[in-house]
């Protein structure tokens, strides 16, 4: 109890660092908040065409202006003045301009293969209309051999025109959950900077030179004054872990109580485990209290930017995904990914979260087993 009451004193000191990685950790979700929010459904956007036609009295060239015209917005610009036209482009008034020669249809029909001259900006909108183009003559070409005439073009039209309906069933709100799941990758952060300070500051103060002789003469046995320590440091860090599941509940309220909301508060769980152990052990590595907030830099920042809190995986090399793979925040941050996309928890679709788990918790014991070896050589007084 005495350890315990010594590391709240010391603990209400840190207070500020604490609400310091609260207030980041709180300002980063806002913002994926508020962008999330300026997200619009999908709509159709046309390209803008201009058509210069020299065999406009063929109703295969006639076909393809009004497919063309139907699927794009088309510019009223002197066809006769290259110089307007090129200006244009420039600009980005016009995306596309297409050149049809003369003869078009009958040397298409023919099999002549006659070909189309154009002018692009070389942006989406241009290869949207190339697309067009292509399909189009695609389709004129398979079904000459078969229909001719207006039949043809009537044929032409309507395949051209069909239209494909996609259906996507989920029950996954999708803009909430990516930003619960920048919510909680972020939470690596807080959490693992909220460790490593506050747990190292705390065992500078016990590990005085003063305090720290009078522990190795008394009857305390190393590894169960470090268990003691242990389980008065893992109340408080457990306590930070409520104080940010509350948070969670205030933001995303509803989500929260979803399968997706328990798999993220069981990983996060997990994974402040392992952020007390490697609080812990860096704690006994060192008892400065000048390099502690460098140290902190290093560990909580590094390894957030190294495995994928701050920048997607898709946008990282893979060197640097190989190098995150040997530490436990990387399967954390997998683990959200997953559990973001997942509709339906069995043990097949569980599987690769508890692969990720299980090397997590491994790393936790394999942090404390370093801490009880570096506590016992400190046993030992020069």
């Amino acid at each position: 109890m005495t350890v315990f009451k010594t590391i709240l004193k010391i603990l209400n000191k840190l207070k500020g660092m604490i609400i310091l990685y609260t207030a980041i950790l709180v300002a980063i979700t806002a913002l994926n908040q508020t962008s999330g929010n300026n997200m619009t459904n999908f709509e159709d956007s046309k390209p803008s065409v201009l058509i210069v036609n020299k065999d406009s009295e063929d109703n295969i060239a006639k076909g393809f202006e009004d497919y063309i015209s139907k699927h794009s917005e088309i510019k009223d610009i002197d066809t006769k003045d290259e110089d307007k036209i090129n200006d244009a482009i420039f600009y980005r008034d016009v995306n596309y301009v297409i050149y049809i020669p003369k003869d078009f249809g009958k040397n298409l029909l023919d099999g002549k293969n006659p070909s189309l001259e154009y002018k692009s900006c070389g942006d989406e909108y241009s290869s949207y209309a190339q697309m067009m183009v292509e399909k189009y003559i695609k389709t004129v070409l398979i079904y000459k051999d078969y229909y001719s005439g207006v039949e043809l073009i009537s044929k032409v039209n309507k395949v051209v025109d069909k239209d494909t309906k996609v259906y996507m069933k989920t029950t996954l709100d999708t803009s909430k959950l990516s930003s619960m799941t920048q919510y909680f990758n972020i939470l690596n952060y807080a959490l693992l900077a909220g460790c490593v300070y506050c747990i190292s500051m705390i065992l500078a103060s016990l590990n005085d030179e003063t305090v720290r002789k009078r522990t190795i003469i008394s009857s305390f046995n190393y590894k169960k004054y470090n268990r003691i320590v242990l389980l008065s440091n893992s109340i408080v860090i457990f306590a930070m872990w409520i104080l940010y599941m509350i948070l969670a509940l205030i933001l995303f309220k509803d989500l929260m109580f979803s399968s997706n909301g328990l798999g993220y508060v069981i990983n996060s769980f997990v994974f402040t485990i392992c952020s007390l152990t490697i609080g812990f052990l860096i704690g006994n590595i060192t008892q400065n209290k000048n390099a502690i907030g460098g140290i902190v830099n290093v560990i909580a920042l590094g390894t957030s930017f190294l495995c994928g809190c701050f920048v997607p995986f898709e946008y990282m090399p893979d060197y640097v995904l190989k190098i995150a793979h040997i530490l436990p925040t990387y399967y954390y941050v997998a683990n959200n990914q997953l559990i973001k996309t997942m509709e339906v928890f069995n043990f097949e679709s569980i599987k690769p979260l508890l692969i990720n788990g299980a090397v997590i918790v491994i790393s936790s014991f394999i942090f404390v087993a370093v801490t009880n070896y570096v506590s016992k050589r400190k046993q030992i007084i020069n």
